[in-house]
């Protein structure tokens, strides 16, 4: 699903700084990672992500516990911050504090209690080296919390009722640099929650519809 070149909110990013390529010291640009070169859109995203990001041993030794309350989530929303300084600065001058952004959309919850003012059902999968997360619902803000860490995997019926895959990111090392200052444009849900990531295997924005999601995987193990 193809997106204009710049989708700008401006209600919440009027004046806001443009993006230069500037990576942490910890970073080294990889727009053109692996996972771009192949086609993953096949009959089981079990299967790709089984094949082309775990290893037999990983997959073996794999744990699956739940994610919301964990102590990896928990961390994972605690340096979201100072791994990504920008998007911390976008939800300060959208909501004035990060604390009231995480309650007024029940970000990053402790308690694993599906939210129907702010959470979808859907199959979550959360991957890394030696456990699996699960859980059943997630909100569109922390679809994309997640997607400034790694790469998401998503499954979803297109508005023509035909099935399709995502595999976007938002986190700028993944992004190609022309697009990086893009990247703040999809940091709050789109009318309708609508997300929109950047899809690596198509090197192009794409997006989709929260209430059509039926599947999701991320990984940030990809480092």
């Amino acid at each position: 699903m193809a997106l204009p070149k710049s989708t700008p909110l401006k209600k919440h990013v009027a004046g806001y700084p443009i993006e230069g390529t500037a990576l942490l010291p910890s970073e080294t640009l990889n727009s053109k990672i692996p996972i771009t070169e192949k086609n993953i859109l096949i009959g089981s995203i079990d299967e790709y992500f089984h094949n082309e990001v775990l290893t037999k041993n990983d997959i073996a030794e794999a744990q699956s516990i739940t994610y919301w309350g964990s102590q990896y989530q928990r961390m994972q929303y605690e340096q979201l911050r100072k791994r990504d300084p920008l998007y911390e600065q976008f939800i300060i001058k959208t909501y004035g504090s990060y604390a009231n952004f995480e309650q007024i959309n029940s970000v990053g919850e402790s308690l694993d209690i599906f939210n129907p003012y702010t959470d979808y059902k859907i199959d979550v999968t959360i991957i890394t080296k030696d456990k699996y997360y699960k859980t059943d619902h997630i909100s569109p803000y922390e679809i994309i919390s997640e997607s400034l860490s790694g790469l998401c995997s998503v499954d979803y019926l297109q508005v023509n009722g035909r099935s399709d895959k995502i595999t976007g990111t938002l986190y700028k090392k993944y992004i190609l640099p022309s697009k990086i200052n893009e990247r703040s444009n999809f940091f709050f849900p789109m009318v309708g929650n609508r997300i929109g990531l950047w899809n690596t295997v198509k090197q192009k924005w794409s997006s989709f519809y929260m209430n059509r999601v039926i599947r999701l995987y991320a990984t940030t193990q990809l480092d």
